[in-house]
C-alpha cells in the first residue's frame, strides 16, 4: 500500500497558529480595547496592540478549522471512519478532560495570585465580584471542545459516502467560496459580538456549527480535492489585496469596547447578544475572515511546504504550549503591571520568557514522557524520502 504524501506546509501552519496564540493573548494586556475584558490588562497600553489582535482574531482560530477539517479528511483516507474516531477521542477529546480542570484550579490560583501582587487589579476583577453565581467556561480549551463535537459529526456523514463526497466537492468551489460562506458566516455570526466571542460553553453553541463547522468542512474539501489549492494559489496577490482593503470598513465600523457594566450585565444574565447590531460590521467581519483566512492557508501552501527538523520540533510542542500558555502568561504579566516598562518591552518578556518556559518544560516533561504520547503520540523518525509533501486531488 502506497504512503500518504506529507503535507508539511499544514504542519507548519498548524504549529505557527498554534504558537501564534501566544503573541494574541498576551498582546490582550496592552491593548486599551480589552482592558475591561482580559485577566491582566495592564494599566499601560498602546492601541496598536488592539490593531494586531483584532487583525489576527480574524484569522487565526478560522485557519485553525481549516487545518483541522483537511487532516480529518486526510485521517479518514488513511485509517477509515473507525480509526479516524479513535484518533480523535485519544488526541482531542483526552487531552481536554484531562486538562480542562487542572488548567482551571492553576487559572484560580494565577488569579488569586494576581488579585494580591497586582498594584492595579484589571477592570475584570469587578466582574468577578460582581457575578452571582460561578461562570463555566472551557477557556482557550474551548477549540478542543468544539472539535470533539464537529469530529462526531463529521465522522457520522463520512458513514454516506455519496453525500460525504458531494458537500466537500461544492464547498470548495469559487463560487461557494467567495459568494455563499461570506453569506453563511455573517448569518451564523450575526447574534454575535464583534469582534467574535469565542464558543466557550459546555453545551454546544449552535452559531460555532455555521462558523467554524463550515470551515472545518472547507478543509475537509481542500484535502480531498488538493488540486484546487494549486488553482486558487495563482490568485493569491488579488486575494490578499481584497484582504487588506476588507480591513479599511471593518476597523471603521468597529464597535466601541464592551463597558464594564455591559459585562456584568452579561455575566450575571448569560446574554451576550448586543443591544444594536449593525449589519455592515458584521458583513464586513464575514469577508474579511474568508479573505485574510484564504490568504494565511495559501502562503503556507506556497511558502512552507518544507520538511525541517526544527519545524516538526516545534509542530510537536505547540500542543503543550498551547494547553499552558494563558496560564504562564498571567504569572508573568501580573508583575509586569507594577512595573514603569513600556508595553512595548512588556509584551516582548511576556512573549519571549511563555515561549522559553513552554518549550523548556515540554522538553523535559512531555517529549519522553506519557503526555507527550498522549499529546502527539509515539514518535517516530521521519524518513528523508517523506520529505516533500505531494499534493493529491
Amino acid at each position: 500500500m502506497q504512503s500518504s504524501p506529507r503535507f508539511h506546509y499544514i504542519d507548519n501552519l498548524r504549529s505557527l497558529a498554534l504558537l501564534l496564540g501566544v503573541v494574541f493573548h498576551a498582546a490582550l494586556a496592552y491593548g486599551p480595547y480589552f482592558s475591561n475584558i482580559w485577566f491582566t490588562a495592564d494599566p499601560t497600553n498602546h492601541v496598536a496592540f488592539d490593531y494586531f489582535a483584532i487583525w489576527s482574531h480574524l484569522f487565526r482560530m478560522p485557519l485553525f478549522f481549516v487545518i483541522a477539517g483537511f487532516c480529518a479528511a486526510l485521517l479518514i483516507s488513511k485509517r477509515g471512519g473507525t480509526g479516524f474516531i479513535t484518533n480523535r477521542l485519544k488526541r482531542v477529546l483526552l487531552p481536554f478532560v484531562v486538562f480542562f480542570p487542572l488548567t482551571m484550579l492553576v487559572l484560580f490560583h494565577a488569579l488569586g495570585w494576581g488579585a494580591e501582587i497586582a498594584h492595579e487589579k484589571p477592570a475584570l476583577f469587578t466582574v468577578f465580584q460582581s457575578v452571582k453565581e460561578p461562570i463555566i467556561s472551557t477557556m482557550h480549551l474551548w477549540f478542543l471542545w468544539n472539535l470533539t463535537q464537529f469530529c462526531l459529526l463529521f465522522w457520522l456523514l463520512q458513514m454516506h459516502a455519496s453525500l460525504y463526497q458531494s458537500i466537500l466537492a461544492v464547498i470548495v468551489r469559487p463560487a461557494f467560496l467567495l459568494v455563499a460562506l461570506p453569506i453563511l458566516l455573517t448569518v451564523a455570526l450575526y447574534q454575535q459580538l464583534v469582534p467574535f466571542p469565542a464558543p466557550d460553553k459546555l453545551y454546544p453553541e449552535l452559531w460555532s456549527y455555521g462558523f467554524y463547522g463550515v470551515l472545518f468542512l472547507v478543509g475537509a474539501g481542500l484535502y480531498h480535492h488538493h488540486i484546487r489549492v494549486e488553482q486558487y494559489a495563482h490568485n493569491f496577490i488579488p486575494l490578499l489585496t481584497i484582504a487588506c482593503l476588507s480591513l479599511v470598513p471593518y476597523f471603521y465600523l468597529m464597535p466601541p469596547s464592551p463597558s464594564l457594566e455591559a459585562i456584568i450585565r452579561a455575566a450575571n444574565t448569560g446574554v451576550t447578544t448586543p443591544e444594536h447590531i449593525d449589519i455592515y460590521v458584521v458583513i464586513a467581519q464575514s469577508i474579511a475572515i474568508v479573505a485574510w483566512t484564504g490568504v494565511a492557508f495559501l502562503a503556507g501552501y506556497k511558502w512552507l511546504n518544507q520538511f525541517s527538523q526544527l519545524n516538526k520540533y516545534l509542530s510537536d510542542a505547540s500542543y503543550w504550549i498551547y494547553l499552558i500558555h494563558v496560564p504562564v502568561l498571567m504569572y508573568i504579566q501580573f508583575p509586569l503591571s507594577n512595573t514603569t516598562l513600556s508595553p512595548w518591552l512588556k509584551m516582548l518578556v511576556a512573549v519571549s520568557a511563555t515561549m522559553a518556559l513552554g518549550l523548556l518544560s515540554y522538553q523535559l516533561l512531555v517529549r519522553h514522557t506519557l503526555i507527550g504520547v498522549l499529546l502527539n503520540g509515539k514518535r517516530v523518525k521521519t524518513a528523508r524520502s517523506q520529505q516533500q509533501a505531494t499534493p493529491v486531488s
